[in-house]
């Protein structure tokens, strides 16, 4: 996997690209990398999963900001695993959050040659959040691109999430924590 950290960097023809912060890469998370993977494939297209240096409320609202469930290392290589053709990490500054949604999609699509972009039912971005999978669907067909919104990944009757995934470990719910987070419970 090639990690990039602009999307001029991108020379291939085609990607698709997986949307999301995608912290700890939980079950949730590795389902969506898998579908662009997959789409990828089919498309003849190269598996690109976005995601930033940092949590975005380390810059928006550091006091709100949570501990990262795992380094930025260990997310990339869980993407390596889960088959991603390259990794775009983004600086997360002040300006990058003050992007419109709009805007960040057609410079995605059009810097990356983006043929399908992928994120979670409940994924939000640009501007004050003002993105969401319902603007991804929208600008799809003007732009070119097929959307393709994931369901989320229920445990139980609990969708798996980073929020839920701290909620387990700070109740010191280790191993179910790990499950959620695909690390096998005899690691170190």
């Amino acid at each position: 996997m090639k990690i990039l950290y602009d999307e001029i960097s991108f020379l291939e023809e085609a990607s698709v690209a997986a949307l999301g912060m995608f912290d700890g890469v939980h079950i949730g998370h590795q389902e969506l990398i898998r579908n662009a993977v997959t789409l990828a494939k089919s498309m003849n297209a190269r598996s690109v999963v976005c995601t930033f240096d940092r949590h975005p409320l380390s810059v928006l609202r550091p006091e709100r900001a949570p501990k990262p469930l795992l380094t930025l290392q260990q997310n990339l290589l869980k993407f390596e695993r889960l088959g991603a053709d390259y990794a775009l990490v983004k600086a997360f500054t002040p300006e990058f959050a003050a992007t419109e949604p709009e805007a960040y999609i057609r410079s995605l699509v059009e810097k990356m040659r983006v043929k399908a972009i992928v994120v979670g039912e409940n994924y939000t971005f640009g501007a004050k959040g003002r993105g969401d999978a319902d603007l991804i669907r929208r600008l799809a067909p003007e732009l070119g691109y097929r959307a393709l919104v994931v369901a989320p990944v229920m445990d139980g009757s609990v969708m798996a999430s980073s929020t839920y995934v701290r909620a387990l470990l700070a109740a010191g719910e280790t191993a179910h924590a790990h499950r959620l987070l695909d690390i096998p419970a005899n690691r170190g």
